[in-house]
């Protein structure tokens, strides 16, 4: 219904105007579009075809203030032909609720602004009362995703049902869950409730994308599908606030096994948390080697119980060593390669590994040595990862 009023005030004002006309939703993603009237470039063919804006694209908008501007914004024209446009942003009570789009050749008149600016209040008024609308429905979704997560078995095949029946999901099987926390250095003083997160990541999903279960004072679930793991995790990572980290963990066939991943995810969000490789977001399936540690004691001595005396490679005056021996472990102890990777000569190699020999006593000529050695190193990302 809300879609269908936005499409009927994009045609009527790309038709007083003679130009075309875009609404998006605060996540860029068109949700209505006049037919093409006068000019057209590059950049509202991608919008039309792709219902998304690239990522270069928004970072451009972003830096022209389209986020925080209650105001229009005129957008001059850019490389590769793209005409100028004028932006009006969409809001209600200084929520940002979308963005209406004009092409701006040529030059829009102060009537024309003007009456764009009237389409631009219906379609505010249109955009919150679908929030409102969405959020109800959320908070019913939240209720099903708690009783699927945290209930007994028939509680959660009801829950299930439910959810399928509403359409809560419109990706197809199998399930996943993603776990959403903030990092532990982020200042508590700079953090929003868990509460606001999820009304923002909400706001940015492309319906149907998740269910978010009520939020906690320290994580908030997110039931998917394995497909959409991947936009939820940039959301997560494009989150404006402290940072966030999301573990994702499933394949579940069915909806009312996803909850069997809760472990795996709390599990996986912890290695995006310790481990810059990850950049705050990984999945359980592809922890590759840190995977080994998910049972095992995590506390500051466990790598010195893998192997004795890790802890002196592990300072920063001894830096270099743990950078070195780091590379040629995952080279597979292929000296030519590590030399490569390192920028060293291999004799300059040779001489630190010695050195890394004599600081651990271990025989690096020995796979067990190696073996555990490594474990050591990777367990001591998860253990300190503040060194």
């Amino acid at each position: 219904m809300f879609e269908q009023q936005l499409q009927v005030i994009a045609e009527q004002l790309a038709a007083a105007l003679e130009r075309s006309v875009i609404i998006d939703d605060a996540a860029l993603r068109p949700v209505a579009v006049s037919a093409q009237t006068g000019l057209v470039d590059a950049s509202r063919i991608e919008a039309v075809l792709q219902r998304r804006t690239s990522a270069r694209h928004r970072q451009m908008l972003t830096e022209r203030g389209i986020f925080k501007a209650r105001e229009p914004v005129p957008i001059p024209a850019r490389e590769a032909g793209s005409l100028p446009r004028l932006c009006l942003p969409l809001a209600h009570r200084d929520q940002l609720l979308g963005f209406l789009w004009l092409i701006d050749e040529p030059p829009l008149t102060a009537a024309q602004v003007q009456r764009a600016q009237a389409a631009a209040a219906q379609a505010a008024r249109l955009l919150h009362q679908r929030a409102a609308r969405q959020t109800a429905e959320f908070g019913t979704f939240a209720g099903l995703a708690d009783a699927l997560l945290h209930a007994d078995d028939g509680d959660r095949a009801e829950a299930a049902r439910k959810l399928t029946d509403e359409a809560a999901l419109t990706g197809s099987p199998p399930y996943a869950l993603g776990l959403i926390r903030y990092l532990a250095d982020a200042p508590a003083s700079q953090r929003d409730s868990l509460l606001q997160v999820a009304g923002d990541l909400r706001r940015r999903a492309a319906p149907g994308s998740f269910v978010l279960a009520t939020p906690g004072q320290r994580e908030l679930m997110a039931i998917t599908t394995q497909d959409a793991t991947g936009p939820l995790r940039d959301a997560v990572r494009a989150w404006p606030g402290p940072p966030l980290v999301i573990g994702t963990a499933g394949a579940a066939a069915a909806l009312a096994a996803v909850h069997a991943e809760r472990d795996n995810a709390r599990y996986a969000a912890e290695v995006a948390a310790a481990v810059p490789a990850f950049s705050r977001a990984a999945d359980w399936g592809a922890l590759d080697s840190y995977a080994v540690f998910q049972y095992l004691p995590r506390d500051e001595a466990a790598p010195e119980r893998i192997c004795p005396g890790i802890t002196a490679v592990l300072t920063e005056r001894t830096g270099m060593y743990e950078a070195t021996i780091r590379a040629y472990l995952d080279c597979g102890a292929n000296a030519q390669q590590a030399a490569a990777l390192l920028h060293i000569h291999r004799t300059t190699l040779y001489w630190r590994l010695t050195r890394v020999s004599d600081l651990l006593a271990v025989d690096l000529s020995r796979g067990d040595d190696r073996l555990k050695l490594h474990l050591a190193l990777k367990l001591a990302d998860l253990t300190r990862p503040g060194r």
